[in-house]
């Protein structure tokens, strides 16, 4: 059985011009690269690759240099991008992602592919669930989306269903090279957690969970694209000539449908990080208002407001002044 289907994959990347892999030298990145090099001539898109050396581990240039090489025996065009984390706070992991995300969004490319897998994806669960997320955050990854660092570049995840002993196992078959990184190993960071002191608990007494927990995934991404389309009618039918929403309308759909109406106005908009309570409040707030009753919701620079019939987005003192 191949590792990836390759008629997915030359969907996936139909519209792609400039494809760009990230490589960390990792199994998984490697293992990605190797089979994209066996299939260039398949697929039919040109593609490069880049590895960012954060210079946080001593050996990071032998990393680095190990990158460059596999990509040379490979064929496939190689950048090293030397980053500083100076400035990005002092969350390291954080630092780091944002550094890395930035060369990536940096190099001209319109499509970066990363090697994201089925246990990557049960990680994110995890961690949503355990953060209290909704359906949008329990859905975890998506195979294709809009890049969190800067919306005009497409990420793919051709893996996102590929078990990690799958990817081990390939890799041994096909003889590819890689490092460990051992910050990996560092159970005090959350995901590494969940990957060296909880998964291998899971996985002992379900040996499928991996496969049964991407499968509920895909149930929740199910459920999430059905509640968006409901949002998208609900804001459609509410909508008002001037760009705000009719209360009365919004008022008769109840506060669970506003909720989800409000949640999708979010995720267009891209504002992440809330309290969903927040939203919850506001939502009810809505639902059980008056004409004369005045409501606000604000969350990291998105704002909502009701005024008499009107429920607004953005600045209440735009508004205001355009008035």
């Amino acid at each position: 059985m191949e590792l990836i289907d390759l008629i997915e994959v030359k969907k996936l990347l139909a519209n792609s011009k400039d494809c760009l892999v990230g490589v960390s030298g990792g199994i998984d990145s490697m293992v990605l690269l190797t089979w994209l090099a066996q299939h260039k001539d398949e697929i039919g898109v040109p593609f490069r690759a880049m590895h960012v050396d954060h210079g946080i581990h001593p050996d990071s240039q032998s990393w680095a240099d190990m990158v460059s090489s596999a990509c040379a025996s490979l064929g496939i065009p190689c950048e090293i991008k030397k980053v500083s984390l100076e400035g990005l706070g002092n969350n390291l992991e954080y630092a780091a992602r944002r550094a890395r995300y930035q060369a990536f969004c940096e190099s001209g490319a319109d499509t970066l592919l990363v090697a994201h897998h089925a246990n990557d994806q049960c990680e994110s669960f995890l961690l949503k669930l355990f953060r209290g997320s909704g359906v949008r955050g329990l859905k975890a990854m998506s195979k294709v989306t809009p890049c969190w660092y800067d919306n005009n570049i497409t990420v793919i995840r051709p893996m996102l269903s590929v078990t990690r002993s799958q990817i081990e196992s390939w890799g041994e078959r096909n003889g590819v090279v890689n490092i460990e990184d051992p910050s990996n190993k560092d159970s005090r960071y959350d995901r590494n957690y969940i990957r060296n002191q909880v998964w291998p608990v899971i996985q002992e007494r379900f040996d499928i969970a991996d496969i049964n927990t991407v499968r509920s995934i895909d149930h929740l991404a199910e459920a999430w694209e059905l509640t968006t389309i409901l949002a998208d009618k609900d804001l459609q039918d509410t909508a008002m000539e001037d760009g705000a929403l009719d209360w009365q309308k919004v008022k008769d759909l109840g506060h669970l449908r506003i909720k989800n109406m409000i949640l999708r106005i979010l995720d267009r908009d891209g504002v992440y990080g809330f309290s969903v309570n927040h939203v919850e409040q506001f939502a009810r707030g809505l639902a059980s208002a008056d004409m004369d009753s005045r409501t606000e919701l604000r969350l990291r620079g998105f704002s909502m407001y009701k005024v008499g019939k009107r429920i607004r987005i953005g600045d209440r003192q735009q508004h205001q002044q355009a008035a």
